[in-house]
């Protein structure tokens, strides 16, 4: 997940939701992430206005898995408070071939 600050002040820290297909898990999940039922929660510390950073986490597939899968990741938290929260949330969808390969954008 890439948390983009698009001003127009900095931020000094912020938090993202990432709601994960029914029935996945998250594993190998970046320094500041944790794992819930559903989620992954990461929280970022400052960002520059302009500015962006990621953190990244991996969801095993299984032989069920094919098709799309889709992770959306929302803006739960930021200081200072975002003045357009119209743009907090975006959802990467993947496309599922095989157990081992995948296809994102």
């Amino acid at each position: 997940m890439t948390a983009h600050n698009t001003g127009p002040d900095a931020v000094t820290s912020a938090t993202i939701t990432a709601s994960l297909p029914p029935g996945a898990s998250a594993t190998d999940l970046s320094a500041g992430c944790t794992t819930g039922t559903g989620t992954v929660n990461c929280t970022y510390g400052a960002i520059a206005n302009g500015a962006s950073t990621a953190k990244s986490f991996s969801i095993p597939l299984h032989l069920l898995s094919l098709g799309h899968v889709s992770v959306t990741g929302t803006r739960t938290a930021s200081t200072p408070n975002d003045p357009n929260p119209a743009n907090d949330s975006a959802t990467a969808t993947c496309t599922v071939i095989s157990v081992i390969l995948a296809t994102c954008p």
